[in-house]
């Protein structure tokens, strides 16, 4: 007999996420801040850890940690004893953000067009075909 995927989620489990969203909508109004991949909040025994991969964020929550436990503290209607930030390294996301480009020598594109032509299947051929053809071409404006 086939069990309803929620069925296999611990009720724990489920009020434990259900509490960390609510955690981090109360963070994103509190900074004034969108909540996607800015910072992450965990939460145990009554202190936040809030990770986050901006300093320059960090670093205004760090000026504000006061305030903001204060006012989690309040929304939340439990006491939170504190708050730790720290700035997590996402040094490959940092660098595609900064850059926004990707870009493969000639010999790299030159491999993987001779790799996608022993490939059976049409399209996942061509894919590999244009993603060599466009990450090889010269970066427009570059000197």
């Amino acid at each position: 007999m086939m069990k309803k995927i929620d069925r296999l989620i611990s009720k724990g489990f489920d009020e434990r996420l259900h509490q960390l969203d609510r955690l981090t909508v109360e963070i994103a109004r509190f900074f004034a801040v969108p909540t996607e991949n800015r910072f992450w909040p965990l939460l145990k025994n009554q202190r936040i850890t809030l990770l986050t991969d901006d300093p320059h964020f960090a670093t205004q929550a760090r000026f504000q940690q006061h305030l903001l436990c204060k006012y989690l503290s309040k929304c939340l209607n439990t006491n939170i004893r504190g708050i730790d930030i720290k700035v997590i390294g996402l040094h490959l996301a940092s660098i595609e953000q900064k850059t926004s480009e990707f870009r493969v020598s000639s010999n790299t594109a030159s491999i993987m067009k001779s790799i996608a032509q022993s490939i059976d299947d049409k399209e996942l051929r061509e894919a590999i075909e244009q993603l060599a053809k466009t990450a090889s071409r010269p970066v427009q404006g570059i000197n």
